[in-house]
């Protein structure tokens, strides 16, 4: 009796390898997109609490200012600093800020939950990357009103 694998066996064997690497491979692949959603709605989140503060303690506004890796809400007594790696908020980590059109010394809001930089100033941008590919989220600020924007960006290679 010979003891070989028939053509049907070696093929139905590769079919169910196939897909278990394909149902596999993306938990694997770059959790970029994850990331930066992270991020994304920690800092939206964390934007709104600073307007809702200022709105109910207006002798006391918060304040967003900006890091390479996070930011610091400043005012609420239980704020603090937020860092996009590991040891912070490890669900973004990795996520660079770079902000454009943000006072020196951060967002202020005002007893509205408006920014507090004027009528005339331009929106305040603050833009998430990853560093990897192209993809890329920016949270644009509207001055008079205080809303959020989000603009995401998947830009070519």
């Amino acid at each position: 009796m010979r003891r070989a694998f028939t053509l049907i066996e070696l093929i139905i064997t590769t079919i169910i390898i196939a897909v278990i690497v394909s149902l596999a491979l993306p938990m694997f692949s770059d959790q970029s997109g994850g990331r930066l959603s992270a991020a994304q709605h920690r800092l939206w989140a964390d934007i709104q609490y600073a307007q809702a503060w200022t709105i109910a303690n207006p002798s006391t506004p918060a304040k967003i200012k900006f890091l390479s890796d996070g930011y610091t809400i400043e005012g609420p007594p239980d704020a603090g600093t937020v860092r996009f790696n590991k040891n912070s908020f490890s669900e973004a980590s990795g996520v660079l800020v770079t902000v454009t059109d943000v006072p020196v010394g951060g967002i202020p809001f005002n007893h509205s939950g408006a920014l507090n930089i004027g009528l005339d100033a331009a929106e305040p941008r603050i833009h998430l990357s990853t560093g990897i590919g192209h993809e890329s989220i920016d949270l644009v600020l509207q001055p008079t009103s205080g809303q959020i924007r989000v603009e995401k960006a998947i830009g070519l290679p």
